[in-house]
């Protein structure tokens, strides 16, 4: 399954959007109002849940800078990515987006499309509290 986020703009360069998004305690910043857990393990991994939701743990991968940040699963019963797309605009503007990637089975997908496409649409929105 295939998830993208509404991309919004952003009035930071890509390659300042791009070195707050490597730093793991700026994902609590960004995360969305019902998170009801969020912690950090080490410099590219945390742990975050939402109210109703098993706790999920991601680890940065890829780091393509200025363009792309991968966050991958891990002990999870989902394996999926998290792929952080940013995109130049001009020197002090650049466009975000979120890309889930996952391999689910068509039940789960039913159940979990819309908070899915929910949360990776806070978490892109909320990109602009980074600026």
């Amino acid at each position: 399954m295939k998830l993208n986020s509404t991309v919004n703009n952003i009035n930071i360069s890509d390659n300042q959007l791009f070195e707050k998004l490597i730093i793991i305690e700026n994902f609590q910043k960004i995360m969305p109002e019902n998170i009801s857990k969020f912690e950090i393990v080490d410099n590219e991994t945390l742990i975050f849940s939402l109210k109703g939701m098993p706790a999920i743990k991601l680890i940065i991968g890829e780091k393509n800078s200025p363009s792309s940040i991968v966050l991958n699963s891990s002990e999870s019963k989902i394996i999926f990515s998290l792929t952080a797309k940013i995109k130049k605009i001009d020197n002090n503007n650049c466009s975000f987006e979120l890309e889930f990637n996952g391999d689910l089975n068509p039940m789960i997908q039913m159940m979990v499309k819309s908070p899915l496409q929910s949360f990776i649409n806070d978490l892109s929105n909320n990109t602009s509290k980074l600026v």
